[in-house]
């Protein structure tokens, strides 16, 4: 990745941004979806296949592209946000973020002391194994800090959230907030629909960046329309899976 954070900068300027799900382990659908113009890929740590390890070899697939490594976490775990961190992620997503105790808890995990927790080390790969000693001063300020709502309960907490000084993106997650509901996967139900609809109008109106997923080109266009700038089309299985299917489908008549 160049010098700073290109996906902030974008962020930054209100600009939709437009990546992909990384679920699997390979360096080379990392290089290959960086090549194609995603701003963004979400490295899966939470539902995907990969280690720590893997996504080093993922960042260094998209090295020198203008697509930036966002890793989301299995949990809100500092450790595992930290190791991610010195891994050299341009963002991080933490899942299920209910209140503000929590999202605060993501921020000091990106912060280093006094502002924060995250352990403080040399020579790790985010400062360039120690050729970057300047990278301590501008570290949080070029990272890209996303908490996901996706429980129906923590809507009504969406205020207080995006309130947390150091979050820059609010994700909508509409599958297991439609399961909160007791209708999972039923997106076009009015219930979750209207969830969701609420959710987006409180992140918007907090003035945090707002994201979630789109099932296709078409509709992530129509979300940027409505004021998402943080948007997940697919990912790299699925749109292996989908390209192959389309080709068999002509292939067949």
């Amino acid at each position: 990745m160049p010098i700073g954070n290109p996906l902030k900068r974008k962020l930054q300027a209100g600009q939709p941004c437009f990546g992909a799900w990384m679920l699997s382990t390979s360096a080379d659908m990392a290089e290959i979806l960086a090549y194609a113009g995603l701003d963004f890929q979400l490295i899966d740590h939470e539902h995907g296949q990969g280690s720590i390890d893997d996504a080093i070899g993922q960042l260094r697939a998209m090295k020198g592209t203008e697509c930036t490594g966002v890793l989301r976490v299995p949990t809100n775990d500092h450790i595992y946000i930290k190791r991610a961190l010195d891994a050299g992620v341009g963002g991080i997503m933490v899942p299920n973020v209910n209140n503000a105790e929590q999202a605060r808890h993501v921020v000091e995990a990106c912060r280093y002391a006094p502002a924060g927790i995250r352990g403080a080390f040399g020579g790790m790969r985010a400062m360039r194994y120690g050729f970057n000693p300047g990278y301590y001063d501008s570290a949080f300020e070029e990272l890209v800090v996303a908490v996901q709502v996706e429980n129906a309960g923590a809507i009504d907490n969406i205020p207080e959230i995006a309130a947390v000084e150091g979050i820059d993106v609010v994700f909508i997650g509409p599958r297991d907030l439609s399961a909160t509901l007791g209708k999972l996967n039923q997106f076009d139900d009015p219930a979750v629909k209207g969830q969701i609809d609420r959710a987006a109008a409180a992140i918007l109106n907090s003035g945090r960046i707002l994201g979630s997923t789109a099932t296709s080109g078409k509709v992530a266009r129509d979300m940027a329309g409505r004021g998402y700038r943080f948007i997940v089309g697919g990912s790299d299985v699925g749109l292996l899976g989908q390209g192959v299917r389309a080709m068999l489908g002509d292939a067949r008549g």
